[in-house]
């Protein structure tokens, strides 16, 4: 189930239906629906959000974890390496480490794309619920202004040409701050766009196996071993079939070395 939910929300974060720290509520709805029917359970977009957030306290130990002194990272396993006495000094502290240390990450690639930027950014505090509040508040905010501006223009001329001032100082602001949003949004979007594109289709495992075998300088044993790998892990097949035929060759290189 953890592994369904985390596969679709990589899904609805690639499509742009988390537009900040959260999902949009049709996306645990969505998550919540597919799961209830696979696994024969009811299952509510609250539970999703719940797992949603215990996903994301997890992903801020790995992160933490990877940037200690002396812990490694394996890139080609998803692995944080460490010794045995570090090993050993890190769960004697902290026993529930113990699964993220010189093990395999499981569904680490899902994990940078659902939760990875909130901890980067600091906002993984809301939940699918807290971001309606916001939108209705926000609502009632501006009806609320709305108001005090019509109050404002039935009085005389000096008080309306005051608010004139206030509305014309706001205005200023709004256009600095919404010129500021638009250019994140750009960048955002560009970023979203490549990585949508790349999953935008199911994998074709027959032209990753003939673009694998293409590869120069590596025998088939060692190619083989790479097409395994790739299909084992769908989101890096995908973003190996992005990259040119050098950029191929020097990660299959790297996969042989690790």
């Amino acid at each position: 189930m953890s592994h369904m939910l985390l596969e679709i929300l990589a899904e609805e974060a690639l499509k742009g239906n988390k537009p900040s720290s959260t999902f949009k509520a049709e996306s645990f709805v969505k998550v919540a629906s597919e799961i209830s029917q696979k696994f024969n359970v009811q299952c509510e977009p609250k539970h999703v959000d719940n797992h949603f957030k215990t996903v994301k306290k997890e992903w801020g130990i790995i992160t933490k974890l990877e940037n200690k002194s002396d812990f490694g990272w394996d890139d080609c396993l998803k692995m944080i390496t460490i010794s045995k006495d570090v090993y050993d000094e890190e769960v004697k502290i902290h026993l529930n480490h113990d699964k993220y240390l010189n093990k395999k990450l499981d569904m680490y690639e899902a994990m940078t794309i659902v939760v990875g930027k909130d901890m980067a950014t600091g906002n993984y505090t809301k939940s699918y619920v807290d971001v309606n509040l916001e939108e209705n508040t926000e609502e009632q905010s501006i009806s609320i202004e709305n108001e005090g501006e019509y109050e404002e223009t039935s009085r005389g001329k000096e008080t309306s040409s005051s608010s004139a001032q206030k509305r014309q100082h706001r205005k200023r602001n709004c256009m600095y701050e919404d010129d500021g949003v638009e250019k994140l949004s750009k960048k955002i979007g560009n970023v979203a766009f490549v990585i949508q594109s790349l999953s935008k289709n199911q994998l074709d495992v027959n032209e990753l196996f003939t673009e694998v075998m293409k590869i120069e300088g590596f025998d088939e044993i060692t190619l083989g071993d790479a097409f395994d790998h790739l299909v084992q892990n769908e989101m890096l097949a995908k973003t190996f079939m992005a990259k040119n035929a050098n950029l191929r060759k020097i990660w299959v290189q790297n996969l042989i070395t690790c």
